[in-house]
């Protein structure tokens, strides 16, 4: 290990050498997609490039052909794709039973054809009770052993095909919910895992049960848990609401606090979709006094080279 600091270390084991900023860019479709629009509108919004794109892709319904098309928007836009890969309906038990591993080795082929660099981060927010590979929505079959195990399990296919250009992202959601859960139980180990993340979202007042969080207190307990292992760490989903504070100075109390308690993140995904129906208004433009945030945050920062 160098004897740089540890924000250094990470930057030079991740594929930017600076803070990179990357975005789900929910457009206004009934099922939003990264639409080569959605991406160019959102980056006019921000005046700045996205370095990396999200998607999320279900096994139940999306093949690696399916992902292919918001691949190429990211490539023709000079992004990276990060593709949340959601194993729905399955259990890790079942990933482990062998029942996916036509889906599995066939979307890997895929990614060897693409060429180009993709993230990876299958079975995220195991730490919770709303997928159905989480460990508080079933602890026999998603104890987080078998969460763990189904993880390195998904890698070692990809790796038996020789898949190069990927890159895994371990992801934990930023506070427990269900019995036997926890922040890193299911880590799968250093072999298996380029990057690590965290999901978390302020909700405000957006809830019955929810009240206005900081930034450091949605990530703190999770960023100090994720900082033990050496590895690059970024905020793969994260928003505020508007309701029951002042989103812009969230924003900017957050890029206050980088710099000072959070030195290991070297990237920030903004998750920018209006789910006013069953959650709450993610999207970053919610007020022009959150986009000023924002961009002025942002500017701070140098363009992210790969």
């Amino acid at each position: 290990m160098s004897s740089s600091s540890s924000s250094e270390i990470s930057v030079k084991q991740g594929t930017f050498d600076s803070m990179f900023f990357g975005a789900w860019v929910g457009g206004p479709e009934e099922t939003p997609q990264p639409t080569a629009a959605n991406v160019a509108a959102f980056e006019r919004l921000q005046d700045r490039h996205l370095d990396v794109i999200s998607v999320f892709s279900l096994w139940q319904y999306n093949d690696w052909n399916w992902t292919r098309t918001y691949a190429n928007i990211a490539k023709q836009n000079g992004s990276i794709l990060l593709v949340t890969w959601m194993p729905t309906p399955y259990t890790a038990a079942d990933i482990l039973s062998g029942k996916c591993d036509s889906y599995i080795d066939d979307f890997a082929r895929g990614v060897k054809d693409f060429g180009d660099e993709i993230w990876l981060r299958p079975l995220h927010e195991a730490n919770g009770d709303w997928y159905t590979w989480g460990t508080g929505t079933d602890g026999v079959n998603n104890s987080s052993d078998k969460v763990a195990e189904a993880f390195r399990y998904i890698v070692k296919r990809f790796r038996a095909i020789d898949v190069p250009n990927v890159k895994w992202v371990w992801t934990t959601n930023a506070s427990n919910s269900g019995a036997g859960s926890s922040l890193t139980g299911a880590y799968p180990g250093d072999e298996y895992v380029d990057y690590n993340s965290i999901d978390g979202y302020n909700w405000g007042a957006a809830q019955s049960w929810s009240s206005w969080q900081s930034f450091s207190s949605v990530f703190s307990k999770a960023y100090n848990a994720l900082s033990a292992y050496d590895k690059p760490l970024f905020i793969a989903e994260f928003a505020s609401s508007e309701k029951g504070g002042n989103k812009a100075e969230w924003i900017n109390e957050m890029f206050r606090d980088l710099p000072t308690k959070f030195l290991k993140i070297i990237g920030l995904m903004w998750f920018s979709q209006s789910k006013e129906n069953n959650e709450g208004d993610w999207a970053l433009n919610t007020s022009d006094a959150a986009v000023e945030a924002w961009k002025k945050g942002i500017s701070a920062y140098p363009q992210a080279k790969r």
